[in-house]
């Protein structure tokens, strides 16, 4: 299931329970396979901006509406910046799948350790995941059957020889990724961001792990994303169409 906890129980019954009675009457069991998990809330355009007018930051800060929006957020990250990221319809379940993450380049070994005192806490062996263009997936992992990995739940031997393109997005005893591979028809600002950053970078491949201080849910709505903003070490959050920063 592509949310790994209890409230798929409820699904995998649903399913049981549909294909015994088609058993039942002879019929041919046509289940299909899940697509984009972004069952939750969009954040509007009119809350950003109301939220944004009403909430008391504990410190300067400066805004900027960016119509591309994702290109700005590529730069950053090829800068080496760490960028947290809300906008579209919420995932479904615990996995971070771009809408409500925080990104940064998985080049970058230190980067752990920099997200982890800024806002995780996660302990030492907890490994982060990255997101991958599904165009470059066979660059980074090897993949004994040829699925489609979208949900970050599958783990894949790291290739050695780009080991260095995503130290900070595999588990550090053995080099294994839990990917999402991201598809252009399921998220196409997601897929945008990702090809803005190959395109400057060469490496389709970026670490994400969810917007939420450890503990604490994944993030929801604008003031939501403010909030963990507000109470983090981030620097940079793109809500919306709008680029937020700490001065």
């Amino acid at each position: 299931m592509p949310s790994c906890s209890d409230e798929t129980n409820a699904i995998g019954a649903a399913y049981h329970v549909y294909a015994q009675e088609k058993l039942k009457k002879h019929q041919e069991i046509d289940i299909k396979p899940l697509g984009p998990l972004y069952f939750g809330n969009d954040i509007s355009q009119e809350e950003i901006e109301k939220t944004l007018k009403n909430f008391k930051f504990k410190q300067k800060v400066e805004q900027e509406k960016i119509d591309d929006i994702e290109k700005k957020v590529a730069e950053l990250l090829a800068q080496g910046e760490i960028v947290a990221r809300a906008k579209g319809r919420m995932e479904f379940g615990a996995r971070s799948l771009g809408n409500r993450s925080i990104l940064a380049n998985s080049s970058n070994p230190k980067i752990v350790n920099i997200i982890n005192e800024m806002i995780k806490n996660r302990d030492f062996w907890m490994p982060f995941t990255p997101s991958v263009l599904s165009s470059r997936k066979d660059d980074y992992y090897l993949k004994s059957k040829s699925m489609p990995a979208p949900y970050m739940i599958m783990t894949f031997n790291g290739r050695s020889e780009k080991k260095d393109k995503f130290i900070a997005a595999c588990h550090p005893a053995d080099t294994t990724l839990r990917p999402q591979e991201v598809f252009k028809d399921w998220n196409p600002n997601y897929w945008k961001l990702l090809k803005y950053y190959e395109q400057l970078t060469g490496e389709g491949i970026i670490l994400n792990t969810s917007l939420n201080i450890h503990g604490y849910p994944i993030v929801s709505n604008a003031q939501d994303a403010l909030e963990v903003f507000n109470q983090s070490g981030l620097k940079y959050l793109a809500l919306g169409n709008y680029l937020i920063w700490k001065k």
